[in-house]
């Protein structure tokens, strides 16, 4: 047989094993994701939300008011909404200089006149200040174990009292009430929620643990559009807490979602698309060549060095997005692995991305969390203390890179091989090109950085497609980043513009450049925006809300705490800081470091609300800042840069495998965790930033 005929027909038999194996798995694919939906569609369509019964408690001064419950299992959830302290509520104070109501559940005789058992003291202390409105929540177990005990106990010391056989009868038919114990001077009102059927979390916990595995598989191996993919897990989390006979409604779910963070991206998005629209990014990478003189390491640095900066007042995912065609270009007539390159650039992205609460969905979920504000945090605080590391990380990350993959960046794939074959072929330089290159090669050469080979002839070629096109747009946009920055830091300021939030200034900041571009189809505008990264953000904003449901946050808190507790009190902030650090940076490097900034934060709250060290609550936070945005560069999956770097990539014909960012990423990740503890170390026992 012909060698040739007989090539074709292996390939075309190869080809044809390709698109039945390409069949199989899209017909899988179906049907999994068709089961997470048929089976969300008919849980959340037959069953309705539980409304909870809510009634007004009114406890006189040192009364006693009480409140029949009905047991339907053995535990209860009470919700308090009122003018409470919450701070002091959730730490479990005891303090006399607040006034206060202690809540019990009880069970009491037939005429309410006595308590036969009753659960522990629950302290809610109350704010002088009525238009304060905040809730408290706490769950009551109440077992019939409990009243057994103490009925055997009376049975024991009461052996010969005639009395006896009316205790018993009087436990039998005992009531369960909630009791409200006033300890103020003043009549205290409270609007009362009680959940008879609470959530058991020792299946949640399973049950939450299999969603985030769910969700990280289908990511990983590619099972759908990422952002379906999350949305059809959301989906299925909401069914499986009504399965529980926990569904939220639909006012419940909204609250969920932090709207502030979704303000911020939303304003950062408006401004850096029309900047892009200015070829403003392009020339960024013309200059950083033109600076670098044609030296491929001196152009990464460059590059990285913009990619930093750009991302302290962007988002990072954002810069990416723009960035990345003109670095492909840049790659491509420098003959530099592109895939390579594209891997650094994410890299450096994550690092300037960890600088300001505005420069990525991590930082911004963390810095507008109540309770993290509440503690002293704002855009200034931020940013100075995140600042030294991320410099200290820039530096020694391209120190590290450089020593690594020094010859590795020159080495081509065969996609760009066969690119550059072609360019070498096609290349027809224009009159204007040539003038220009004359040009260049009279201008005076610096002694320091001589230009590299093809150096003139590159520029000229880059010069000619990439300039800035629109300046007045450029000169508007660059004026509402401007006003932004300035609110940003004015908003440190507790007297300067105290109702500014940083969502509020993005949002507004967004509105100037509207204005002043004078646009006048608005609808061009929010085209560019990418809802699907807000939509993304929303569903897992509800989905850790549901984990947390679930009691999975809980459990790893107890964890971490019961681990912290075992060391001297001294050392406890330090041991948590480091702990908080490191599992916020694996699980961010394995899942998202959106979906894990929401999950940390919360699990912080809940360490230092009901611990019992001595634990402080900002150098968590510091912690998990930090590891979400540095463990983001572990894998593929770690940040929405990351995968706009592979979006970007493919769209030009490069592939960036899980794999390959791996092996660059994952080293440069420990790396700079490891910076991260070593300065945290230093700045919480030395200096005492915290």
């Amino acid at each position: 047989m012909n060698p040739i005929i007989k090539k074709y027909r292996l390939r075309l038999r190869k080809t044809e094993r390709d698109s039945t194996t390409g069949y199989v798995f899209r017909i899988i694919r179906i049907v999994i994701l068709l089961s997470l939906w048929t089976g969300s569609t008919i849980i959340l369509f037959l069953h309705k939300p539980e409304e909870l019964a809510t009634s007004m408690v009114t406890v006189m001064p040192n009364k006693t008011a009480l409140r029949n419950v009905k047991m339907k299992q053995d535990s209860v959830e009470i919700r308090l909404n009122g003018a409470i302290n919450a701070y002091l509520t959730n730490h479990r104070v005891r303090t006399s200089n607040f006034s206060a109501v202690a809540v019990r559940l009880e069970w009491r005789d037939r005429g309410m006149n006595r308590s036969l058992w009753r659960t522990g003291m629950w302290m809610v202390y109350m704010y002088t200040d009525k238009k304060k409105y905040l809730q408290v929540h706490r769950v009551f177990q109440f077992s019939i174990s409990g009243w057994q005990h103490e009925r055997s106990l009376i049975q024991r010391t009461l052996p010969n009292d005639r009395s006896l056989e009316s205790s018993v009868y009087d436990w039998a038919f005992a009531q369960t009430v909630i009791s409200f114990e006033s300890m103020s001077k003043d009549p205290v009102g409270l609007l009362l929620t009680v959940n008879s059927t609470p959530l058991k979390h020792g299946l949640g916990i399973l049950y939450a643990a299999l969603l985030v595995i769910g969700l990280y598989a289908i990511i990983i191996w590619d099972f759908s559009d990422r952002i379906l993919s999350t949305l059809l897990i959301t989906a299925m989390s909401l069914a499986l807490l009504t399965v529980l006979g926990n569904r939220p409604t639909v006012e419940t779910i909204v609250s969920w979602v932090d709207w502030e963070s979704m303000m911020i991206l939303l304003g950062n998005m408006v401004i850096t698309s029309r900047m892009a629209d200015t070829g403003f990014f392009d020339y960024l990478a013309v200059v950083a060549f033109r600076i670098s003189k044609g030296h491929a390491w001196l152009l990464i640095g460059l590059l990285g060095f913009f990619v930093g900066l750009t991302s302290t007042f962007v988002d990072n995912a954002t810069v990416v997005l723009l960035f990345c065609p003109p670095v492909i270009r840049l790659c491509e007539v420098m003959d530099l692995r592109t895939t390579l390159v594209l891997i650094i650039v994410a890299i450096y992205a994550n690092i300037g991305g960890s600088i300001t609460p505005v420069s990525g969905p991590p930082n911004t979920i963390i810095a507008t969390n109540k309770m993290v504000e509440s503690a002293g945090i704002n855009f200034v605080r931020f940013s100075i203390l995140m600042l030294p590391t991320a410099l200290i990380c820039l530096a020694s990350t391209f120190g590290l890179i450089y020593w690594t993959m020094d010859k590795k960046i020159y080495i081509l794939d065969e996609h760009q091989l066969n690119l550059a074959k072609k360019r070498r072929e096609n290349i027809r330089t224009s009159f204007d090109i040539q003038l220009r290159i004359a040009e260049l090669r009279r201008q005076p050469r610096s002694r320091m950085i001589p230009p590299a080979e093809g150096y003139f002839v590159t520029l000229a070629t880059l010069e000619a497609s990439n300039f800035v096109r629109k300046k007045v747009l450029l000169v508007e946009s660059l004026l509402a980043l401007g006003f932004a920055a300035f609110c940003f830091i004015l908003q440190s300021v507790p007297w300067a513009i105290p109702g500014a939030s940083l969502g509020w200034i993005s949002i507004l900041s967004a509105f100037l450049l509207l204005i002043l571009i004078d646009q006048k189809d608005i609808v061009k505008v929010m085209a560019s925006v990418e809802w699907g990264i807000m939509l993304l953000l929303a569903s897992l904003y509800i989905l850790t809300m549901v984990v947390d449901e679930l009691g999975l946050i809980h459990w790893l808190g107890s964890l971490v705490l019961s681990v912290i507790l075992r060391v001297d009190e001294s050392y406890q902030t330090m041991v948590g800081m480091l702990l908080i650090l490191w599992l916020s940076a694996l699980l961010s490097a394995f899942i998202h470091n959106a979906a894990v900034a929401p999950i940390m934060v919360k699990l912080c709250t809940d360490m230092v609300v009901y611990d019992e060290g001595q634990i402080r609550l900002l150098p968590l936070i510091w912690a998990t800042s930090m590891g979400t945005s540095y463990g983001a560069n572990g894998t593929l999956l770690g940040s929405l840069a990351n995968e706009f770097v592979a979006v970007v990539g493919k769209a030009h014909g490069y592939k960036i495998t899980f794999r390959s960012f791996f092996v660059v990423g994952f080293p440069i990740m420990l790396f700079t965790v490891v910076i991260c503890s070593i300065f945290l170390i230093i700045a919480h026992s030395i200096f005492d930033w915290h």
